[in-house]
């Protein structure tokens, strides 16, 4: 039997199968886990050399196109689970592919990001051509009795180990040498794309159940007695930033700090948990969630949401005689979907005049975003103008992390941001410190810490008894950052200067402070438009006196921490 083109396949096939199955077993805590082979391009290589009917040039290309699409589904995944903490959905996850686009220009530059974006796609470019060419050595070599051995031995070999991993997890201890991972992804991208073209009869179906469209006008939200609610979503801030060590005693720090600049200012203030729709990023499907009142956690869901009609959490605010507004820093293009939710004016990043400059992917700081609400909506007492309901997106803890705007002690100055030009940017050059995840890790720890406290500087300086200031976590930080957690938990966090404001939220598990309590039940944000509208909407006309007049403090006994 001739060695050399035995040896040849040999390489070949073991080669190639390494880098198959490679992508799927990153990252991994245990480095013999990257010596794994594909099953799966073992039993494709032998058919190429073993079947006369797979040696011409069609088998090729479709062997090569089969590695090109696998390779882009295990990037697809292993960018996803760590960023999103989840598996990738092919059909849901095409549109985050211009974020992607944003995120890199943002975080690396025009140059920097488009080399990245750039080696991103040629790596499937490069599996396509890598497959070609073996798969037409492979067919030569197939024409020798000793290749067709070996490849026919070492297929079955992969199987009889994979067949073991399954049947005897124990048998390998922790190494397991067999991955049929590249063959699973494809079956699992096919179910889900089955599986989502069933799926919208259910959402529309509880998309039409709506309990809250039966309050009569006059009680709707009248216990808010004509406060105005503002909405604020910190980005990234999960419940990681309040139990891993590496954050949380800045983060809670900076929360006590809050506490007693909120009390000096007459303000209180309770705490509690939501659980996010995902994890990671998509921002905009946890705002949907808690909006609408229905679970969105996916871009499928979102897009049925908006060209449907659902009543939002905004609209019954409208409809209860509150003018409703929106502040969206982040959003540079035009918005189709805005206008579903139905606020009275939605500001984004180009209508929001700011004249200072950006901070990486960071449009704008979110002292600016605030500040601009304050002088269009709030310069006029609560007497001479409709009561409020604002929606924040807040992106100072946004990633890349850096660089951070500084904060300006004296909020007067604010203007049109144009100051900022000539203040020192925090923080270093996220090209460098995406390159050290420890550096990663402390950047989000600084850039949440001063989102905290802007807000903190804004509530002391503007929220008062007639303000129900409510400001949430969107979901938790990307995996690496996050660490090893299922929680999707975010902290809620409710300051007002009229303690009857924070009553519903006791009622509902909050507890007084700024720090939740860790054993306090953790709803859906789904579950959050109900409470809200259903607690403020009293039953008879009696109640709406009552609360306009009964004076409420805050349990004495559920005052600790």
């Amino acid at each position: 039997m001739p060695l050399m083109p035995v040896l040849s396949y040999l390489l070949l096939a073991l080669g190639l199968s390494w880098l198959v199955a490679l992508p799927f077993r990153m990252p991994t805590y245990w480095p013999t886990h990257l010596v794994a082979f594909s099953v799966e391009a073992l039993a494709v290589l032998a058919a190429l050399a073993l079947v006369p009917a797979l040696r011409g040039k069609r088998a090729r290309h479709l062997a090569a196109a089969l590695a090109a699409l696998v390779t882009v589904l295990a990037l697809g995944d292993l960018m996803v689970r760590l960023a999103l903490n989840r598996p990738l959905n092919l059909a849901l996850d095409l549109p985050l592919i211009r974020a992607l686009h944003d995120l890199a220009i943002g975080s690396f530059g025009l140059w920097g990001g488009l080399a990245a974006l750039l080696g991103l796609f040629l790596l499937p470019v490069a599996a396509y051509g890598l497959v070609l060419r073996a798969a037409r050595s492979v067919q030569r070599l197939g024409r020798h009795p000793g290749v067709k051995a070996v490849a026919l031995l070492l297929a079955l070999t992969g199987v009889t180990v994979q067949t073991l991993q399954r049947e005897r997890p124990d048998y390998f201890g922790t190494y397991w040498p067999a991955s049929t991972s590249a063959g699973v992804a494809l079956v699992s991208q096919w179910t889900q794309y089955r599986e989502l073209q069933t799926s919208e009869p259910a959402f529309r179906a509880a998309e039409a159940e709506d309990s809250l469209q039966d309050i009569p006008r006059n009680r709707l939200l009248a216990g808010l007695k004509g406060a105005d609610v503002l909405l604020g979503f910190v980005e990234s801030y999960g419940e990681s930033a309040l139990t891993n060590p590496l954050y949380a005693p800045r983060i809670t720090a900076r929360l006590e700090r809050f506490a007693a600049t909120a009390e000096a200012a007459g303000l209180q203030a309770v705490s509690g948990w939501l659980v996010a729709p995902m994890a990671g990023g998509q921002s905009w499907l946890a705002h949907a969630s808690v909006l609408s009142g229905l679970t969105i956690d996916s871009q499928q869901r979102y897009d049925l949401l908006t060209t449907g009609n659902r009543r939002t959490l905004e609209r019954y605010f409208a409809k209860a005689g509150y003018r409703t507004i929106a502040y969206e820093p982040a959003i540079t293009r035009p918005w189709p979907a805005g206008g579903f939710f139905g606020f009275d004016a939605t500001l984004t990043a180009g209508e929001m005049g700011y004249a200072g400059p950006a901070y990486g992917w960071k449009t704008m700081p979110d002292q600016y975003t605030l500040h601009r609400f304050e002088q269009d909506e709030r310069r006029l007492p609560p007497g001479g103008r409709p009561p409020v309901f604002a929606k924040f997106s807040l992106i100072d803890s946004h990633a890349p992390f850096t660089p951070l705007a500084p904060l300006v002690e004296d909020w007067e100055r604010l203007g049109d941001g144009s100051l900022f030009r000539d203040l020192p940017r925090e923080g270093g050059d996220p090209e460098a410190l995406w390159q050290d995840t420890g550096r990663i890790r402390l950047a989000y720890a600084v850039a949440l810490d001063r989102a905290l406290a802007v807000l903190q500087a804004y509530a002391a300086r503007h929220a008062d008894d007639r303000t129900l200031l409510i400001l949430l976590g969107d979901h938790q930080p990307p995996g690496f950052i996050a660490g090893d957690t299922g929680s999707r938990a975010v902290p809620v966090h409710v300051l007002s200067g009229d303690p009857a404001l924070l009553r519903p939220f006791l009622d509902w598990d909050f507890r007084p402070g700024m720090i939740p309590d860790p054993a306090a039940p953790r709803r859906p944000m789904a579950a959050f438009r109900d409470f809200l509208v259903d607690s403020f909407s009293p039953l008879d006309d009696r109640r709406i006196a009552q609360d306009r007049t009964a004076p409420v403090e805050l349990d004495a006994a559920r005052q600790s921490n």
